[in-house]
């Protein structure tokens, strides 16, 4: 059952329409393409950020955590949406941020701060030890009510809330496409779609490759 603060939070997103482009080049190909606007599901939380935290928040808050440890770059989307999140639940967030901190803060890092976020800066070497605890009690040395989530939000209650996506699209499709960081929203749509449906992740990163085995696990 999902919990009623985030019952609460979820009747004010908006609406992830489907809308139709139509383009000459894509019509003269026999395509037929369509856009899912997940960006209009809220200012801060949209698209997969919210898909894909809420019901790692829902077993959160069962757990009476009162605070979410996570990680990301200093531009991460992911800590911008947790830490909105956790003010909005009222639950502290703690993020652990890859490389040293930089004399000017840029607008993600002050948004991240200004919501309550607790920033703590990695060395690259820490970062990628950080990128090896997968469960939500897995971090050395976590203290009782603290919450560990990995970069991305990577963990198999995301898959839950990326398949919510897939239940909404409501026509006839033969390919599915998708940006991928740390490929959980990839997953996700994979685990959720007929075996008959192509799925393409196009990767954000360089030298992605690895990625490939991280959506088989």
């Amino acid at each position: 059952m999902l919990n009623k603060k985030l019952i609460a939070l979820e009747q004010k997103l908006g609406r992830s329409i489907l809308n139709k482009i139509d383009e000459p080049f894509i019509q003269e190909q026999g395509v037929e393409l369509w856009i899912k606007r997940d960006d209009l599901l809220h200012p801060v939380i949209s698209g997969n950020k919210w898909r894909k935290l809420k019901y790692i928040l829902n077993h959160a808050l069962s757990l009476k955590t009162h605070k979410i440890i996570s990680m990301g770059g200093a531009y991460s989307n992911h800590l911008h949406a947790l830490a909105y999140t956790g003010q909005m639940l009222g639950i502290k967030t703690q993020g652990l941020i890859r490389g040293e901190q930089p004399e000017v803060v840029n607008p993600t890092l002050s948004d991240l701060f200004s919501w309550g976020m607790e920033g703590s800066f990695v060395s690259r070497s820490e970062y990628r030890q950080l990128r090896t605890y997968k469960a939500y009690d897995s971090l050395p040395d976590i203290q009782s009510g603290e919450y560990w989530l990995p970069e991305g939000g990577a963990m198999d209650l995301a898959l839950q809330g990326v398949a919510e996506l897939v239940d909404e699209l409501d026509l006839d499709y033969d390919v599915l496409c998708v940006p991928c960081g740390t490929a959980t929203t990839l997953a996700g749509i994979i685990s959720a779609v007929s075996e008959e449906t192509q799925v393409l992740g196009f990767s954000a990163l360089k030298g992605a490759g690895f990625l490939s085995a991280e959506v088989s696990q």
